[in-house]
């Protein structure tokens, strides 16, 4: 109900009007910010006689707030919360960043994105990420909360679980995917705690864990067979070869549509090496070209845009046709680009000898543990290995001396 403090008349005669919050007998006030001469104030009927401007426009104010507080009445009970008056009034406080909204929090935090992204300090596949955060919230709220935002101070662990078993259940995301998803949700959230606008981490309390991942890659055979391929359709001989100049390079997708020509490099001992920064952390790499990707260049020396390095088509495109190649040349792996950079780590590298310091410093890694998720001992290697090992121990020391056929009889007793 509305009701009029005549106890506090301003310096013009009105009386402030607030608003009585009352939930299982719990009674609080919310100012209404509105005023009115007592006179002019029915309180039976919780409103003004109307008759004026102004009067009827305190009415109108009166019935949207009236809405609010039966709106996030509504949303508490369907969170199945326990519902309060001074809940509600915390949530009708002002409208200043200490009481932001969820979908608010998500619009500044990729304002800001987008800012950074644009004076290319952060890369455009994060921002993408970022936003379909954002629509993924939205589409939470809506279909399974039932509601088009959320206050801020609202967010705890219950709500937290309940998104992460949506996404389980709902989107079908695998574990791996969701809990990427929790984390760029905490990574948003955090702009809030960091401004003081929340108190407190609900994301502290969930305990989400990431499992581990066989990252495929493809073996020496597989990748002649795939390079010796004569394909039909000049899109799938581009892809294969995009493909394979990843796999003798180790560039990501991002980094292969990002080369350009001045990114050649001739160094003083004869050889062209690729010197660019990862588009992902901006950490620098220098890449010697084998024959094989300077075959792969001059193939295409002329057909590309501008000083674009090699014509490379959309990502998505590139993955629908990795899986025509991979049907076509008989190899039942699920194929995707990303892993010509584990086939770069595994078998084109650390297979042959080339030690893991180096790798980690060919892929832009920061931390050499990264590189152990990427490269992978072979059982080709271990026996190149023990077949350097036997080479140098075997006959370096003296042999056994035989035992005679007594000894070995008394031996076997």
């Amino acid at each position: 109900m509305f009701i009029i403090q005549k106890g506090k008349l301003k310096p013009n005669g009105n009386a402030p009007i607030l608003a009585r919050i009352t939930v299982n007998g719990e009674m609080c006030h919310v100012s209404t910010k509105l005023d009115i001469l007592p006179e002019r104030w029915l309180a039976k009927e919780y409103r003004t006689v109307g008759l004026t401007r102004e009067e009827k426009l305190i009415n109108t104010t009166l019935e949207e707030l009236k809405a609010a507080i039966k709106e996030r009445y509504y949303q508490m009970v369907n969170r199945c919360e326990v519902v309060t008056a001074s809940k509600i009034k915390k949530s009708l406080m002002s409208m200043d960043e200490k009481s932001m909204s969820l979908m608010d929090l998500c619009d500044k935090f990729i304002h800001d994105y987008e800012i950074l992204t644009l004076s290319q300090d952060y890369g455009q596949e994060s921002f993408f990420r970022y936003k379909l955060t954002r629509a993924r919230l939205e589409e939470f709220l809506t279909k399974s909360c039932k509601m088009n935002d959320i206050p801020l101070a609202d967010i705890n662990k219950r709500f937290l679980d309940k998104l992460f078993l949506w996404l389980r259940s709902e989107k079908k995301l695998n574990n791996n995917t969701a809990t990427k998803f929790m984390h760029r949700f905490s990574s948003i959230f955090k702009m809030a705690r960091d401004n003081g606008w929340v108190q407190g981490d609900p994301f502290k309390l969930q305990k989400l864990h990431l499992d581990k991942v066989d990252r495929g890659y493809l073996t020496q055979e597989e990748m002649e067979r795939m390079y010796n391929k004569e394909f039909a359709t000049p899109r799938l001989e581009l892809v294969r070869d995009i493909f394979i100049f990843s796999c003798f390079t180790g560039f990501a997708y991002i980094d292969v549509a990002g080369l350009t020509t001045d990114m050649l490099k001739v160094w003083p001992d004869g050889n062209t090496w690729i010197s660019s920064h990862r588009k992902k952390t901006k950490v620098p790499v220098n890449v010697r070209l084998l024959d094989i990707p300077m075959q792969i260049i001059e193939k295409y020396k002329g057909l590309t845009k501008g000083n674009k390095l090699l014509p490379v088509p959309s990502n998505q495109k590139c993955n629908d046709y990795l899986k025509e190649i991979a049907a076509v040349c008989g190899i039942n792996k699920e194929l995707c680009y990303h892993m010509a950079r584990h086939t770069f780590a595994t078998t084109v590298t650390l297979s042959n000898g080339v030690p893991i310091e180096s790798v980690s410093k060919m892929l832009g890694h920061t931390n050499i543990r990264t590189t152990q998720i990427y490269a992978r001992i072979t059982d080709q290697k271990v026996n190149n290995d023990m077949e350097v090992l036997a080479d140098k121990l075997n006959g370096t020391l003296p042999q056994l001396p035989t035992r005679s056929v007594k000894a070995k009889q008394e031996a076997t007793i």
